[in-house]
This record gives C-alpha cells, sequence and structure tokens, in this order.
C-alpha cells in the first residue's frame, strides 16, 4: 500500500465552509436609522400666539428636538426626544439639569385675579434665576402635519378652549413701531 497525504479532504472543508456560512450569516450589519418622516425635521416657528411671543421648535435628525420661547419680559426652554407613530409626531422632554421653573408646554390661561398655583421647581427649595428659569415639559405632545403647518393635537386642559398651537416653517414678522 502507498502512503498518501491527502491535500484536500472534501467532508472537513465542507464542514468549515458550512461552518463560516452560518457564523457571518448570523452578523447583522448595523445601518443608520432612517428619518421615518422628513417633513417634520426642520425648524418651526409659531404662528397663532400674538406679539411679543415668539417661540422656536428645531426637531432634528438624531429624533431630539429644542424648543424656546420668548415674550416680554421672560422666556422657556425644552428639550428631548421625537418619535413618528402614523401621522404624527409626539415630543418628550428630558429631565432639565439645573434650578428652574417647569409647567406644562402650552397655553398657561390664568383667569383675571386669580393665583397661579403652578410655581414647581425642578429641584425643591431652590431659587430659579434669569428671564429663561422656566422649562416647558413636553408629555406625549402630539403634532400633525397639514399644508405646511404643525399643529399641536392635545386637548387644551386649561380656561382657554378656543386657543390653538401651531407652528410653520416662516416665521412670523413684527411689526415696525414709527
Amino acid at each position: 500500500m502507498r502512503n498518501t497525504i491527502k491535500i484536500f479532504d472534501f467532508k472537513n472543508q465542507t464542514g468549515f465552509l458550512f461552518g463560516c456560512l452560518i457564523l457571518f450569516s448570523s452578523c447583522k450589519k448595523e445601518l443608520q436609522p432612517t428619518i421615518e418622516n422628513p417633513k417634520f425635521v426642520r425648524t418651526w416657528y409659531d404662528t397663532v400666539q400674538g406679539m411679543p411671543f415668539r417661540a422656536k421648535l428645531s426637531i432634528k435628525e438624531n429624533n431630539s428636538f429644542e424648543y424656546s420661547s420668548r415674550s416680554c419680559e421672560s422666556g422657556s426652554k425644552s428639550s428631548g426626544k421625537w418619535r413618528i407613530e402614523k401621522d404624527t409626531i409626539i415630543l418628550n422632554s428630558t429631565k432639565p439639569k439645573g434650578c428652574l421653573f417647569q409647567h406644562p408646554f402650552g397655553v398657561i390661561c390664568i383667569p383675571f385675579n386669580e393665583p397661579y398655583s403652578g410655581d414647581y421647581k425642578t429641584i425643591k427649595d431652590c431659587e430659579p434665576s434669569g428671564s429663561e428659569a422656566t422649562y416647558e415639559i413636553f408629555e406625549n405632545e402630539k403634532f400633525i402635519f397639514k399644508n405646511d403647518t404643525l399643529i399641536h393635537t392635545n386637548k387644551v386642559k386649561d380656561n382657554c378652549p378656543n386657543i390653538r398651537i401651531a407652528f410653520s416653517t416662516k416665521e412670523k414678522l413684527r411689526r415696525s413701531s414709527k
């Protein structure tokens, strides 16, 4: 009998290739998340509330948002995450850092001569300071996109059911004082 060395062992090679195929096919390539609805991703400006109130809502590609508002002597801010459900974008704030007043997002309607009971602070017994010491809490705030306008769809819970909130891609113009 002749001694021969097998150079190619078909059974072992096939098993090795099959094992590699299973190993590599189970690896998933991490894909960048796609924006489900890019029509929401942009900077939006308040269009409904009267001057001198101004608000800006920046919805970013990385599923985050930033909100800021200003009026004569005060302002507020917020930031957080957003998600899409069907044709609705839903915004939720992240917990703010530092000592701030906080209140729910939206219009606060206080009847004349009634005290405002919404003096809640982010840190108990702290003293917020500054003209932008208010943090607006977005809690499952829903908006729909209609005719180039972002319309808030949550029901107003306060004493002003006729007021609505809407944002446009165009900033409202200031009236010039002559």
